[in-house]
């Protein structure tokens, strides 16, 4: 993979965002797509009421956005660095040239397409689950993280208000599941969350 990096440098420009910088905004011309090399971006949907959908979050090494790009259309997605992050920002029709040169980097976009059909399965399973089953997996899920994972961000990663979460982080608490101390939360009986996350 390194040495694809390498090409892709030749025909991309590398940036650098800091946190909270905009990658891009949903409804622009998608140009572009880009390589996350470092850091980590999260890729949302506004709805009519202005909330904010989180769709995935991205980590290095990872395409983002080949798919409006490969189609020619707008983005259909807004991205916001969550962290400092390094960018490639790699013209579409440059990388197209490349691919005729070397086959190789059709597959790698052919398989970079299907992790997305996966994220968006994933997405329409969330969906169809109750925000306690989604909690009680995400908490699950992210044991080892949460220690550095605030309330806030939970609400966020799950698309719901923090008054909803605070509600069934409370109900779970009151259920001897997990503990809450300064907007950080500790599980305390796994087996008990994890009739809640798979039953």
């Amino acid at each position: 993979m390194q040495d694809y990096l390498k090409l892709l440098e030749s025909i991309s420009q590398k940036e650098k965002y800091l946190k909270h910088n905009m990658l891009f905004f949903e409804g622009e011309e998608a140009k572009n797509f880009y390589v996350l090399l470092k850091g980590k971006i999260r890729v949302y949907k506004s709805t009519m009421d202005f909330k904010e959908i989180t769709l995935h979050y991205f980590s290095p090494i990872s395409f983002i956005a080949e798919m409006p790009a490969y189609k020619g259309i707008k983005y259909p997605a807004s991205a916001i660095c969550e962290e400092e992050s390094e960018v490639l920002k790699i013209n579409f029709e440059q990388f197209k040239t490349l691919c005729l040169k070397d086959g190789n980097f059709s597959l790698i976009m052919i398989l970079s397409l299907f992790e997305k059909i996966k994220i968006l399965e994933n997405q329409i399973l969330s969906n169809s689950l109750s925000l306690k089953i989604k909690l009680a997996r995400y908490l699950i899920e992210n044991e080892t993280k949460l220690p550095f994972i605030t309330q806030r961000q939970i609400a966020t990663d799950l698309n719901t208000c923090n008054e909803t979460l605070s509600r069934l982080l409370k109900n779970f608490k009151n259920l001897e599941i997990l503990q809450t101390s300064k907007g950080k939360v500790k599980l305390i009986d796994k087996e008990k969350i994890a009739k809640f996350a798979w039953n």
